[in-house]
């Protein structure tokens, strides 16, 4: 057997990038993620604006004088309601991954993200808040099916050898998204008063390019064998998607006896009382919160406040979170590079361990720039070095690193499961840390690197390597909760 296994090695043709599996990566992150973090990152520089807008458009249709606390509550639940929307979706990308397919998924989901554009684009025109804050509840439904479903479809449409270049897609569509937002919201673009809203649903237009070609893209050759049945479209998909029908019985193998042995998917429930599931699922969920928790959303929703608040003038705020946003994009496309070359467990060691030292330097260094205003300077090179750090791993290990840990039955609800505690810390820090941060001060920037130290712990203990690795392997590795050896 391990003979033949390593005849099949020897016998694998090199990695091929064919069309169709280059076209379904791209066109999937452009169509989807992209407007999620476009719809993450558009509420932050017209912030003024609009708040302004919904204390007029209330005293004209209700009569009503908002207080200047009711409008910080209103304004924190319209960044935070995409939030709860993600939660949601999230918790039913399982369901509808399994039901529909993870190409199926992706159209539902974009589905909900043009209704809210049009919801977007007339709410200001219709003098409507109710609506501002319905399309932002139902952007973030789609934006929860997509952070589940696409990481899921881009790890079982990648061969073994591409699925960490693949796994970051999403992650670096939702950087792409909040840049792309970050200059079209600029004062001279689209996010002076009169057109925030165009901004707000400019990303239609991204949709439109990339949903023109959707029937072409390709679907999962695992749901197709093992959860449909469809054995025939399976392979034939599989051998499209590879450039080659050379080389596959590996993988055609492993397909059939997942489906032989573990063909019926399983739900939530199930998957939370299995005992073997207990250490795998620790991990995806403290990854996926505690990539919140470290820090990062608190700079993505309120960095034109926190640099205003370091004694900066608002056009400089404005263009240096705009340089933020592009040092996040930056490294966040270094991720597939990373990903592909060097292990999984040192990427995120290195990235947890100083994503807490620079959050708790940058945390001290707000607390005294106003001061002594040339720290302004060192605040903002710990941001710039924060963002580095976090897209080393943090930022896009997270949203695949659950293909790598569960196998094919259990893959779908544990994901979801992930997304729903990552979408529900996004929701707390979005809608707590204005408040938190004027009762704490810089403390809440110590308490952020907290938990990027934590995770660095639970990395180095029980975190299994799972680059090149069989997913079966790595299951088998991580069954035995925390008397599992890792290494």
């Amino acid at each position: 057997m391990e003979f033949r296994k390593e005849l099949m090695a020897l016998e694998q043709p090199k990695t091929k990038w064919p069309r169709l599996l280059v076209w379904s990566t791209l066109g999937s992150i452009f169509g989807t993620a992209v407007p999620c973090g476009y719809c993450m990152g558009v509420i932050n520089s017209p912030a003024l604006h609009m708040r302004s807008w919904c204390e007029s458009t209330l005293l004209k249709k209700y009569g009503v004088h908002i207080t200047p606390a009711a409008l910080d509550t209103l304004w924190a639940l319209i960044v935070s309601i995409y939030l709860i929307g993600g939660v949601l979706g999230s918790a039913c990308a399982g369901w509808a991954a399994n039901r529909f397919g993870r190409r199926g998924c992706i159209l539902l989901s974009g589905s909900l993200l043009c209704l809210a554009g049009v919801g977007f684009l007339t709410c200001r025109i219709l003098e409507s808040v109710e609506l501002l804050l319905i399309s932002r509840l139902v952007v973030g439904f789609g934006a929860g099916l997509i952070s589940t479903c696409l990481p899921l479809y881009h790890s079982e449409i990648a061969a073994l050898t591409q699925r960490g270049t693949l796994g970051v897609g999403c992650s670096v569509g939702f950087s792409v998204g909040m840049v792309v937002a970050q200059i079209l919201t600029l004062d001279s673009l689209f996010g002076g008063e009169q057109h925030w809203h165009i901004a707000l649903g400019f990303y239609l237009v991204f949709m439109a390019i990339c949903y023109a070609a959707f029937p072409y893209y390709a679907e999962s050759p695992k749901w197709l064998y093992i959860v449909k049945q469809r054995r025939e479209e399976a392979i034939h998909t599989l051998i499209r998607l590879r450039g080659t029908d050379l080389g596959l019985e590996q993988e055609i193998l492993a397909m059939e006896q997942e489906s032989d042995t573990k063909c019926r998917t399983r739900g939530l429930v199930e998957v939370l009382r299995d005992p073997k599931m207990m250490l795998p699922l620790i991990l995806l969920c403290a990854y996926q919160g505690g990539q919140q928790l470290s820090g990062c959303s608190s700079i993505y929703y309120y960095s034109v406040s926190i640099f205003r608040g370091s004694g900066l003038s608002p056009r400089t705020a404005e263009l240096l979170n705009l340089a933020a946003g592009n040092i996040n994009l930056v490294t966040s496309l270094l991720g597939p590079l990373l990903m592909a070359k060097f292990n999984r467990r040192t990427l995120m060691l290195l990235s947890t361990c100083f994503c807490g030292l620079l959050m708790f330097v940058f945390g001290c260094l707000v607390e005294h720039s106003v001061l002594i205003p040339w720290l302004s300077f060192a605040t903002i090179a710990s941001v710039f070095l924060y963002l580095f750090a976090f897209q080393m791993a943090l930022g896009p290990m997270p949203s695949f690193i659950g293909t790598e840990l569960f196998e094919m039955p259990s893959r779908s609800a544990a994901l979801s499961i992930g997304a729903q505690v990552g979408w529900s810390c996004n929701f707390l820090v979005g809608f707590l840390f204005p408040t938190l941060h004027s009762l704490l001060g810089f403390w809440i920037f110590i308490f952020f690197s907290m938990f990027s130290f934590l995770l660095f712990l639970l990395t180095k203990f029980y975190l299994p390597e799972t680059r090149n690795r069989e997913v079966s392997l790595v299951a088998e590795l991580v069954s035995r909760g925390f008397h599992s050896k890792v290494f």
